[in-house]
C-alpha cells in the first residue's frame, strides 16, 4: 500500500503508541483486501458493543485514552446497550444487572474522553448531518453503511468496530471495497410489479430481494411501476437489505443518487435477466411470520430508531387507545428525536397512553438481556431487520404492518 508521508510517520510512530495502533490497524486491513492507498474520511460511525467486546475492548479503549487519543474527524456514537437515562428502571423495573449497565457506562466514558459525539443513533444521516454524495467515511453500522452509500451517494465499507475507531483518530481508511467506483455499479436486476405502501412492505420487499444473491459483491438494482418511497421507507429498505443479505449498496432506479436512470445503474449495459416480485410474494412474508401463541408481550418499533415523523405517525394512529395492561409497547429512538419528540408534547402523549420510549439504544442489542431478565416472549414488530436479529435471541416474533402491530399493542393479541 503506498502511504503519503504523514501516514507512514503515523505507522512509525510519530503521533505516539495510540495513533501508531490505528494506523497500523488499518494498514493491515488494507493490505488484507489489496487496497492500494488510503482515502481521508469525512466522518466516522463507531459501535462499541460492550457485550462483544469483552475485556479486550475495554482494554483497547483504556489503553487509548490513557495515551490522550482523540478523534481527528466527526465521531458519532452508535446505539448503547441500555437506556441509561432510566438505568435505575432497567434495574428495578426488568431486572437488568447493576454490572451490565456499569460496564456499557463506562465503555461510553471512554469513548467520550476519545472525542466521540455521544449520539447513540443509528440513523446518524438522519438527526445529526447527512454525508455528502461523494465523501468517503467509516462508518460500522450496517444500516448507517448502506444508507450513506445508497441513499446519499457516499462511500464507505461495513466498519468493524476496531477499523471505525482507527479511521476516527487518524482520519483516513483503507481504499477497498465501496470506496472504489467499479464495485458500486449494479449487478442484480430486481422489477417490482406490487406497489408497496408503507415501512413494513419495504421491509420485505429487502427481505425477499436480500436472499435472491447473498453477498457484499452483489449491488442489486430495483426497478418498476411504483410510488416512490419516502425517506422512511427508503431506510427501512436499506437496513433490512444489509441484515438479509449483507448488501452495502443497492440502486433504486429514479430514486437514489447514483441510478438517475437504469441504464446509470448499472453503469451502461442493462442485464437482460431479472427477478420479480409481486404483490403475492410480499403478502406471504407476513403469512409466514406467525405465532405459537397469540398473547403478545411486546409491540416494539425499532431497527432502525425512529425518526420523529415516525414517531408522530404512532401516536396519532394509536387515536387515543391505550396500550393493553400485559402488553409492552416500545419506540427505539436516538437523544436527538427524543429532544424533538419532548418538545411536540409526543412523549407526553404516549406516555399516557401506556407507550414508552427507549432512548438511546436499539432494542436488539438489549433483546438477549431482557428476555431472561423479564421472561418476555412474543413480540410484534413491523420492522424487518428487528425480525431476522431476533431470530437467534429467544422471542417468537410476528411480523406485521402499522396497523396490526399497533392493534396488537391495545388489544394484547394478534388477531391477524
Amino acid at each position: 500500500m503506498q502511504l503519503t508521508r504523514q501516514q507512514q510517520g503515523l505507522l512509525d510512530g510519530d503521533g505516539g503508541p495510540a495513533c501508531q495502533w490505528a494506523m497500523q490497524f488499518n494498514h493491515d486491513l488494507g493490505n488484507f483486501f489489496g487496497a492500494e492507498q488510503m482515502v481521508p474520511v469525512a466522518s466516522a460511525h463507531f459501535a462499541p458493543d460492550t457485550g462483544m467486546a469483552g475485556d479486550p475492548g475495554k482494554k483497547l479503549l483504556a489503553f487509548l485514552e490513557s495515551h490522550q487519543a482523540r478523534v481527528v474527524v466527526p465521531a458519532y456514537l452508535d446505539p448503547c446497550s441500555v437506556d441509561i437515562g432510566r438505568a435505575a428502571e432497567w434495574m428495578a423495573t426488568y431486572g437488568v444487572s447493576e454490572t451490565f449497565i456499569a460496564a456499557d457506562r463506562e465503555t461510553q466514558r471512554h469513548c467520550r474522553a476519545l472525542g466521540f459525539r455521544p449520539t447513540y443513533t443509528c440513523i446518524n444521516y438522519q438527526t445529526i448531518e447527512a454525508p455528502k454524495r461523494g465523501d468517503h467515511l467509516a462508518w460500522g453500522d450496517t444500516g448507517a453503511a448502506i444508507a450513506a452509500n445508497a441513499m446519499f451517494g457516499a462511500r464507505t465499507n461495513f466498519e468493524g468496530g476496531p477499523s471505525a475507531l482507527a479511521s476516527a483518530l487518524i482520519g483516513c481508511t483503507p481504499a477497498y471495497g465501496m470506496h472504489l467506483p467499479g464495485n458500486r455499479r449494479g449487478n442484480l436486476s430486481v422489477r417490482i410489479t406490487c406497489a408497496p405502501e408503507e415501512i413494513a412492505d419495504w421491509g420485505a420487499l429487502a427481505a425477499i430481494a436480500g436472499t435472491l444473491s447473498v453477498g457484499y459483491d452483489t449491488v442489486l438494482v430495483f426497478h418498476g411501476d411504483f410510488a416512490p418511497p419516502s425517506f422512511d421507507m427508503l431506510k427501512q429498505f436499506a437496513v433490512a437489505l444489509a441484515s438479509y443479505g449483507g448488501h452495502a449498496m443497492f440502486h433504486l432506479a429514479g430514486v437514489t443518487p447514483e441510478a438517475a436512470t437504469l441504464e446509470a445503474a448499472f453503469g451502461g449495459t442493462v442485464p437482460g435477466e431479472e427477478h420479480v416480485v409481486t404483490r403475492q410474494d410480499l403478502d406471504a412474508v407476513f403469512e409466514r411470520s406467525t405465532m405459537a401463541d397469540n398473547s403478545v408481550d411486546l409491540v416494539v418499533f425499532a431497527a432502525p430508531q425512529l425518526s420523529i415523523d415516525e414517531v408522530a405517525e404512532i401516536v396519532e394512529r394509536l387515536d387515543g387507545r391505550r396500550v393493553h395492561g400485559d402488553t409492552k409497547l416500545i419506540l427505539a429512538i436516538d437523544p436527538q428525536v427524543r429532544s424533538l419528540a419532548d418538545k411536540a408534547g409526543l412523549t407526553e402523549r404516549l406516555a399516557a397512553l401506556g407507550g414508552e420510549f427507549s432512548t438511546g439504544t436499539c432494542f436488539y442489542p438489549e433483546a438477549p438481556v431482557l428476555r431472561e431478565t423479564t421472561g418476555w416472549r412474543n413480540l410484534v414488530t413491523n420492522s424487518a431487520k428487528l425480525v431476522n436479529t431476533l431470530a437467534s435471541a429467544g422471542y417468537d416474533v410476528a411480523w406485521r404492518r402499522l396497523g396490526v402491530c399497533l392493534d396488537a399493542a391495545v388489544t394484547g393479541r394478534l388477531e391477524s
